[in-house]
């Protein structure tokens, strides 16, 4: 089919101020492109899987395609990486790692392609929308190329702040591409209105077109059920809960100062810290030099965070900078009230959701004066968990993410029969 502009084109920008019949064009079907495995727990595995999940609980086609399909040639090449590259540069091994899994999913891509042609290759990442450039272009494809804007304000300084891209060179190599690539999609998505002003208003990248989506989740958790015994925790208990790889921008040790504060004016508070990273040990340093080894729990990666949620009665999100969160949208599903530091595309769920409970990791005093009333009083936790449920079920579904997508990308669903 043709992706000539259509003469709606224009509100393909801002898609909620025009009816969704006028953007939709012929039934379509997409491929979402990822450098991920099928399986994982980071923001983008949830963004893929429920976007899968609703698009076909509306009758459109979908494929997910990754470096991992067809074959297994490209294993060798990939446990090079943390076998030799990463230990010789932190740089290379970032470089090593971009390089090679872009080469896989092209070769991925163009055999999916070639045999089941599609009206939009949704891209993760600027690696995977440059891939399905080269892959359209190869092909000579009629078919449009969106990219997610899932980093917050640029993919290189986020490798950048994690250590991962030392190199002056290597950084600003990696900053004019990602700028190529912005400019040279068919279309960005962003999660969140702060990504796009960050972007196109701080950076000034204007793409050819763009529109915002927040990200989705599906609308029950997983069938599993966990008790806070399991956990050696009591009924009596105050259980706060925090989840995120373990890594200075989590800001983990920062909570650690925060919660410190709590525990000394709630004594029965306890404190899960659940993921993975390199900080951990020092984290596990700052709880046992503050003493809150009886109060803090490090439960490492963990599959069961909806249910880890449902037993917690606050969730506490102490990132410094982050775009749109999927572990709020977690939180929002299971009726669980959040305070979080309002940066990023934070203020906009906050706002979303009215949970208005904003923390100031500079400010200990006025963090504590935010979450004491809510720590103290179980019926507040349950009429804020109750709006934020509510604010999902109508805007943060797959469901609700399918559909905000195909407006976007001006597509309708297959007719069911």
């Amino acid at each position: 089919m043709s992706w000539a502009p259509a003469t709606s084109a224009p509100d393909l920008v801002r898609p909620s101020r025009t009816p969704a019949a006028r953007l939709y064009r012929a039934a379509g079907s997409l491929v979402v492109a990822s450098l991920n495995r099928p399986q994982g727990i980071t923001g983008v595995h949830t963004h893929t899987s429920a976007l899968d999940e609703g698009l076909r609980q509306i009758g459109c086609g979908c494929a997910v395609v990754s470096p991992f399909d067809h074959t297994r040639m490209w294993d060798v090449v990939f446990a090079m990486r943390p076998l030799v590259i990463q230990r010789l540069s932190r740089t290379a091994g970032t470089l090593w790692y971009r390089h090679w899994h872009e080469a896989a999913l092209r070769s991925s891509l163009m055999k999916h392609l070639r045999h089941n042609p599609a009206d939009v290759v949704l891209a993760q990442c600027p690696v995977t929308a440059h891939a399905a450039l080269s892959v359209r272009q190869q092909l000579n494809l009629d078919c449009r190329i969106a990219l997610v804007c899932h980093f917050n304000g640029s993919e290189a300084e986020e490798y950048r702040k994690s250590g991962d891209l030392p190199s002056d060179r290597a950084y600003r190599r990696m900053m004019e591409y990602e700028n190529a690539v912005l400019r040279d999609v068919d279309q960005v998505i962003y999660v969140s209105e702060w990504a796009r002003h960050t972007v196109e208003s701080e950076r000034k990248i204007q793409p050819k077109s763009s529109a915002v989506v927040h990200n989705g989740i599906p609308d029950a958790p997983p069938a599993g059920v966990l008790t806070r015994e399991s956990l050696g925790l009591s009924q009596r208990d105050l259980v706060l809960i925090n989840v995120g790889t373990l890594e200075p921008r989590k800001n983990q040790i920062g909570l650690l100062d925060l919660f410190e504060r709590i525990a000394a004016r709630f004594p029965n508070a306890k404190l899960l810290l659940v993921g993975a990273g390199h900080q951990r040990g020092e984290i596990e340093q700052a709880i046992r030099s503050k003493r809150l080894d009886d109060k803090v729990t490090l439960l490492g990666a963990r599959s069961d965070v909806p249910g880890l949620l449902a037993i917690s009665d606050l969730y506490l999100h102490y990132a410094k900078l982050e775009n749109c969160p999927v572990v709020l949208l977690e939180c929002a599903r299971a009726g669980l009230p959040f305070a979080a530091v309002a940066a990023g595309g934070i203020p906009e769920l906050q706002q979303m959701m009215g949970v208005e409970l904003s923390l100031d990791p500079d400010d200990l005093d006025s963090s504590m004066a935010v979450l004491e009333p809510i720590l103290g009083n179980p019926s507040q936790q349950n009429k804020v968990g109750d709006r934020a449920r509510a604010a999902f079920i109508e805007r943060f579904t797959t469901h609700a993410m399918a559909r905000g997508y195909l407006n976007a990308l001006g597509i309708s669903p297959e007719p069911r029969g």
